[in-house]
């Protein structure tokens, strides 16, 4: 009798997760919505554009003043408005060119250089905060989805035993409380069922959020997730996130852009050179010495940085501060970089262990201990309260296991982030 019993659990149990598998038909590939948020994550792309317009900046940096250009009627007679009527009056056209002093143009386009390398840095470090959402999404929804399944297949197999309660104390071989205790445990499975749904919902859309798709398109269930080796020390982790951080590469060209304002704000001190090219073009006259010959003018001026006492010395000081500036959000940069590299090694360390703890013993443990359970309560000698908690605690079991499994990867993918490559390869699957 027992046997049979424990068989039909065991064909109702594949049977709901079956069902439960037919709702979900399209699989979640995690490579593919990766490539599909760094392509359509508007966020993303606000950053592209943006290191796009500082690209474009560079060249206008060392590009020269536009030319200028001017036309005169010179000393032009009030009484008859004649240009023939004196060799002094005539037309004149004027271009002047200015020249700053002799670097400053370089000096420019390295600011503005420095400053695009500074957006190209934002764009690649956001790059790899996006692929890190995607992750932490997809694995929050595999997550999920097992702990629903799990919920679902035990909600089966205590209604079962809900029945197996009711037919024992029907004919006066159970309690009551055993019906009412189990019935109690099912509404709290119904529960959890509702909760789980909900932050399954709300995670679905922020994935979508991070697509760019609409907030209610489904996804689709999440491929296996794998356990995934820890290959690296953390020394070798915080030493690479060092070398390779996207945000850290960033924050050094924002100090190699205000050295070089610096030494642009040195540079100003200098005048800037203005050269001048006149053409008159006149008419002659009787008394004209040069029986009416076109004059030709050069010139050259220069700017007079007189007040560079309140001017260009307050630019230098500026920007020394802000070197200090940036140099200290490098250090604060890298000092979060090693905590936060320490964290998430720690936790995926953790995770791991209690991930081949649960696999290796916790679980087989418990799923005899629930089975010696079932085949004692069918023949009286062990009582219904301890096959409930038996089950509870297996199921609860279940659960932390995927979390931990799940929580890894989550761990990983910080570490991946934090670094701005991938380091990790998969190993095995659950």
């Amino acid at each position: 009798m027992s046997k049979c019993i424990y068989s039909l659990l065991q064909t109702i149990v594949m049977l709901t997760i079956l069902v439960s598998t037919m709702g979900h038909t399209s699989e979640l590939d995690l490579d593919r919505i990766i490539r599909e948020a760094l392509e359509q994550n508007p966020g993303l792309s606000k950053l592209k554009h943006r290191w796009a317009a500082f690209e474009a900046r560079v060249s206008q940096a060392g590009a020269l003043m536009d030319p200028n250009v001017k036309f005169d009627l010179v000393n032009l007679p009030t009484n008859s408005f004649d240009l023939d009527s004196t060799p002094m009056s005539g037309r004149s056209l004027w271009v002047s060119q200015q020249f700053p002093f002799p670097g400053t143009r370089s000096v420019r386009e390295r600011v503005a250089k420095h400053a695009s390398d500074v957006a190209e840095a934002k764009f690649e470090d956001r790059e790899s905060t996006i692929v890190n959402a995607v992750k932490q999404a997809y694995f929050n929804l595999a997550f999920l989805d097992r702990a629903i399944s799990i919920t679902r297949d035990n909600e089966t197999l205590l209604r079962d035993l809900i029945r197996i309660a009711q037919t024992k104390y029907a004919v006066g071989r159970g309690l009551q409380q055993d019906v009412l205790k189990a019935q109690v445990t099912l509404s709290g499975l119904k529960d959890k069922l509702i909760r789980l749904g909900t932050i399954r919902a709300t995670t679905e859309a922020r994935l979508n959020l991070l697509l760019n798709r609409s907030l209610e398109s489904e996804v689709g269930r999440p491929e296996k997730v794998t356990l995934t080796a820890m290959q690296y020390t953390l020394e070798e982790i915080q030493q690479a996130a060092l070398e390779a951080r996207p945000l850290l590469k960033g924050l050094e060209h924002s100090v190699l852009k205000w050295r070089a304002t610096e030494r642009l704000a040195r540079r100003q001190v200098w005048p800037d050179f203005t050269i001048s090219l006149g053409y008159r073009q006149r008419a002659g006259t009787k008394d004209d010495p040069v029986n009416g010959a076109d004059f030709l003018s050069i010139g050259i001026g220069m700017n007079l940085p007189l007040y560079k006492g309140r001017k260009q010395h307050h630019q230098i000081v500026e920007a020394q501060a802000n070197i200090r500036m940036a140099q200290s959000q490098v250090e604060e940069a890298k000092q979060q970089v090693l905590f936060s590299t320490r964290v998430a090694y720690l936790e995926a360390r953790r995770h791991l262990e209690e991930a081949e703890l649960f696999e290796t013993a916790i679980l087989p443990q418990a799923e005899q201990s629930l089975e010696s359970a079932m085949t004692g309560y069918q023949v009286d000698k062990v009582d219904f309260l301890t096959l409930l908690n038996n089950q509870v605690t297996l199921f609860n079991f279940e659960i932390d296991y995927y979390r931990h499994v799940t929580g890894h990867e989550k761990k990983l993918a910080e570490l991946e982030a934090a670094v701005g490559r991938p380091l990790f390869q998969t190993e095995r699957s659950w």
